[in-house]
């Protein structure tokens, strides 16, 4: 309640009812309204998401959970699909981001080493208290007493929580309940409840940036507290970035450039995915009817710079994103493309079987793109060096060329299988215009005679007679 009085629901006159009461029927559209359970399907070949009202038997479905508390009937997993009642644009292009699919991880590697390879407890409290869970309940309403979810899926805030009215997502889990602020949401350690550690550590190389140091300094002058959608960067403040600021925030006009409204798609202007094995550009998204869901990659780009450009020069921003393409593209072509082809070409050739996470080789290709790969790649993005070099390119070089490439020798031989796997590795290696080699493997056989003089005379001028 305390959290409540002070929050703007409270000054606007919104009451607990208001979120936690459930809309009797015929009152408003059918699809919009929480008190029925619907479907959500997602293509993954063309992006698009689709809602449907679930029908048994000829009727609407109603959700399982709905109890009647002193007189009203209500519900305590509050779904988007209330707030949008009130916030219909933020909804929408909330559904339409990454974070409201963050739970159909269920099917990928992450949830299989979770839920299995360590144990249900582990994805419970770990793994699905960021990405959600299917809320389900246990045991309905009786005699007016409240429903029972079950304690595998509840209490949970994952952002892309199945909810039990079948929506996908949760508000609060960046504004958090009952004040719902704004300011609370636009804090870069909200984010860092889930975007930190070994595997994603967007916290840590945000405090360890630029960025991060000016937020600290001057946080007293950011006015967090501010509207939302009157945040504007280049008009209200512009001392610092957040997380909020760069990837959803509303940015003023500025040159000739354009400005930014306000998003809650926070992918909207990301142009390297840097999740997968292998990063790419996402393709645009369009509806059946031409509305753009996502821009192109290209137009990513662009809407991104316009957030850098608030305060650094062109040229400044144009080197920066060279140099973290560069990066991207270093991971790709030197360390992830060939240690994929490499791992698949073992689980072809049964040297390692199609068990997940069940022996040395999985977890060591494991680590190779979902941690030190993706450090190196999320420390370019945001301009975090350390996380490039020593918990980036320094572990994925170490690991790659004296772990896992002498592992997939070593299990090749075991199988009978030794020079079949060192002809493939060699071929790979030399890429598919034959040039990788020289680019960047050549080092492993020792410098050239220029490359050692050339590191000498660089000795000598920097230590004088102490290089030998």
């Amino acid at each position: 309640m305390k959290h409540w009085e002070a929050s703007v629901h409270a000054t606007q006159g919104i009451g607990c009812l208001d979120c936690h009461g459930v809309p009797v029927p015929g009152q408003g559209e059918d699809i919009r309204n929480p008190r029925y359970v619907v479907n959500v399907t997602w293509d993954k070949d063309t992006g698009l998401k689709n809602v449907a009202l679930s029908m048994k038997n000829g009727k609407l479905v109603e959700r399982p959970d709905i109890w009647r508390h002193e007189g009203v009937e209500i519900v305590t997993d509050v779904s988007p699909r209330t707030c949008a009642r009130c916030h219909e644009k933020q909804t929408e292009q909330f559904f339409n981001s990454r974070h409201s699919i963050a739970c159909q991880f269920i099917g990928s590697l992450d949830n299989f080493l979770g839920r299995f390879a360590e144990g249900p407890a582990a994805a419970i409290s770990g793994c699905q208290q960021c990405h959600g869970s299917e809320v389900r309940v246990e045991k309905v309403s009786v005699d007016s007493h409240a429903p029972i979810y079950s304690p595998d899926t509840w209490p949970n805030t994952g952002i892309g929580r199945v909810n039990a009215d079948g929506s996908w997502g949760s508000c609060s889990a960046c504004h958090s309940r009952h004040e719902f602020s704004s300011e609370v949401a636009r804090r870069p350690e909200n984010c860092g409840k889930c975007h930190m550690g070994p595997d994603h550590p967007q916290a840590e190389i945000y405090a360890e940036s630029k960025h991060g140091i000016a937020f600290r300094k001057n946080e007293r002058f950011m006015k967090l507290d501010l509207p939302g959608g009157k945040w504007v960067l280049g008009k209200d403040y512009a001392q610092a970035p957040t997380c909020s600021t760069c990837h959803m925030g509303p940015v003023a006009p500025h040159g000739n450039y354009s400005g930014l409204e306000l998003t809650h798609d926070v992918g909207s202007r990301i142009f390297w995915t840097l999740r997968p094995i292998i990063s790419i550009q996402p393709k645009g998204i369009k509806a059946q009817d031409g509305t753009v869901i996502l821009k192109e990659p290209r137009q990513r780009r662009e809407d991104m710079k316009k957030v850098c450009l608030t305060c650094h020069s062109d040229q400044w921003v144009n080197n920066f994103y060279l140099q973290f393409d560069q990066v991207v593209n270093l991971y790709n072509n030197k360390y992830a493309k060939p240690a994929k082809a490499i791992y698949e070409f073992l689980e072809k050739e049964g040297i390692v079987d199609h068990i997940p996470m069940n022996e040395e080789m999985d977890y060591l290709f494991f680590e190779i793109w979902h941690h030190e790969g993706r450090r190196a790649r999320h420390g370019a993005s945001m301009m975090g060096p350390d996380f490039v070099q020593w918990h980036g390119f320094y572990e994925l070089s170490r690991n790659f060329y004296t772990h896992f490439l002498p592992l997939a020798v070593e299990l090749g031989e075991k199988k009978g299988k030794g020079g079949s796997v060192k002809g493939f590795i060699a071929k790979t290696l030399r890429g598919p215009d034959g040039k990788d080699w020289e680019k960047y493997h050549r080092w492993t056989e020792g410098l050239t005679p220029e490359q050692r003089d050339a590191m000498l005379r660089w000795e000598q001028e920097t230590y004088g007679s102490r290089a030998k």
